[in-house]
């Protein structure tokens, strides 16, 4: 069977960043046989005999050059590299890309606040270019260029998927999902033009166009952001634009395996081998891992059957993959969790609010799509994705995870992806059809309202090339880094953040079961 190249790509994309965390992080007697376990599951994986054998046309050398030319704009706009300004997030993460880069690996650091702990996060973003940084000896700055391909790369796979799932104009479409978004902005306005400006329109609109709008930053519903000890969080989920720039560590995992997933379920690949995709998100992002392991079950019957000869290996690689990274985020210091979300809710009111809060911010959309769906005959198969992509974020919207960990906007992450494009097919379908039904303009101005953050985001950008950059600033703004002996006070954010301890974020403890077990030698 023909090897599919953009499958092939995408899975060593997401494997690669694991086989270099088995290879340097892990004793050898586990990351060895595990590390050839996942290649020949690769392996298996791109060669699996499948019922449906269609492929789609393959895209032609201008389309791949559309393409790649698109994922250079967004790379380029969304921070990677510090070409732009880079969200608020980097001051953070670019510390993390610095101890990857500047200490032997595994990092362990020397602190007795923590009894000397290693670095414990999300790390499959980072080492890749941390590796080729220092497989070449290149300096820190030059690491911007490296993680700049790196992510250029990743979003280039991504809207592979984002065509390979489309139809019509379905290059463009891939190249302009990043602009669709959610509507949120318009309760934020409107609470705005209500708390801020008393319902004094002119005022409002001059604030809107000169980008003050209070409301928009501090926007709180009553009863819509719960408390959790001094944090409190909004349930705005992120669009795909805010994803990329603030946390591509997350967003580019769940967008490739989003779509190898629906790509390689709509090909009625084996549920295991489907599996194998998901557990490829781990190192990445636990909780993307989760809004995939729940797509998964809402849409596949026959997890537990094994049919072919390459099922045994799948199901071993995931199993086993499972278990080293549960044990690795196992030994995280603890961060406390707040649960589900309804536990917040003191009064009658607080359910309906949240309710009709979610029905205008994700299925108003879904249904829009659904009427003008079923007025055109067309897309079926978009109808069910969509519909179940909301389900998907409704659920995962009733999770609330403590302090620093958005749960909720993560693991929303994949289900988010696959939302937008659907919607981005309708109103393409919509622009294509010589009939304008009134479902149709409907879906096109929910579609068009969207667009909203996207560009705000874009022209700040833009706007704002000159600012410094985070791997400079942050490192000023720091008071401590966390190769340094006292992690207590790192604070990027000198406002909002002065009370948090961020080096509890990052870091495992020693009297762990990874620690003791699985972890190369620890160095001195």
């Amino acid at each position: 069977m023909k090897t599919d190249r953009l499958t092939l790509a995408s899975l060593c994309y997401l494997y690669v960043p694991i086989g270099l965390f088995l290879i340097f992080w892990i004793k050898p007697f586990l990351a060895l046989p595990l590390t050839v376990l996942l290649a020949v599951g690769i392996r298996y994986f791109v060669r699996q005999p499948v019922c449906n054998a269609s492929r789609g046309s393959a895209f032609s050398r201008t389309e791949w050059l559309i393409l790649a030319t698109g994922a250079l704009f967004w790379a380029w706009v969304s921070g990677i590299g510090a070409f732009v300004p880079q969200y608020g997030d980097y001051d953070k993460h670019n510390l993390v890309f610095h101890d990857l880069i500047t200490h032997p690996w595994p990092v362990v650091y020397q602190n007795d606040r923590f009894n000397d702990p290693f670095l414990c996060y999300y790390l499959a973003y980072y080492l890749p270019t941390a590796a080729v940084v220092r497989l070449f000896h290149l300096s820190f700055e030059t690491a911007e260029w490296v993680s700049f391909l790196w992510g250029w790369l990743g979003v280039w796979l991504a809207l592979g998927w984002a065509a390979r799932l489309s139809k019509n104009y379905r290059v463009w479409i891939a190249v302009g999902l990043p602009f669709l978004s959610g509507v949120e902005v318009l309760l934020r306005l409107f609470w705005s033009l209500y708390i801020d400006f008393h319902w004094q329109l002119p005022a409002w609109l001059r604030a809107v166009f000169q980008n003050r709008i209070p409301g928009y930053t501090r926007y709180e519903t009553p009863r819509l952001a719960f408390s959790n000890q001094n944090f409190a969080q909004s349930i705005d989920p992120a669009p795909l634009i805010m994803q990329l720039q603030a946390v591509p560590q997350h967003a580019l995992g769940g967008w490739i395996a989003m779509g190898l997933l629906v790509f390689w379920q709509r090909r009625k690949a084996s549920p295991v081998a489907l599996a194998f995709v998901v557990v490829a998100t781990l190192l990445w992002s636990p909780f993307v891992t989760i809004g995939l392991g729940l797509w998964l079950l809402f849409t596949e019957k026959k997890l537990h059957r094994l049919t072919s000869e390459s099922q045994p290996v799948f199901l071993a690689g995931s199993l086993l993959l499972m278990g080293l990274l549960g044990s690795f985020y196992h030994a995280h210091f603890p961060i406390l969790y707040r649960g589900f979300i309804f536990e917040a809710f003191e009064k009658p009111a607080d359910p309906v609010l949240y309710i009709v809060y979610w029905g205008f911010q994700l299925w108003v959309g879904a249904l829009l799509f659904r009427w003008y769906n079923r007025q055109t005959g067309g897309m079926h198969t978009g109808e069910r994705m969509i519909l179940t992509a909301a389900v998907s974020m409704q659920v995962l919207s009733l999770v609330y995870m403590g302090r620093w960990n958005d749960f909720q906007n993560r693991t929303m992450i994949p289900a988010q992806f696959l939302y937008y494009l659907v919607l981005a097919n309708g109103f393409v379908h919509w622009l294509l059809s010589p009939k304008r039904t009134v479902s149709g303009w409907f879906l096109a101005a929910w579609v068009v309202i969207g667009l909203y953050v996207p560009c705000r985001v874009l022209a700040y950008k833009l706007w704002s090339i000159h600012v410094p950059q985070p791997i400079t600033r942050s490192m000023e703004k720091a008071t401590t880094n966390f190769g340094e002996t006292d992690m207590s006070r790192m604070r990027p954010h000198e406002t909002i953040d002065a009370g948090t301890d961020y080096a509890a974020q990052y870091v495992g403890r020693r009297d762990s079961f990874f620690y003791r077990y699985l972890l190369r030698k620890a160095i001195d």
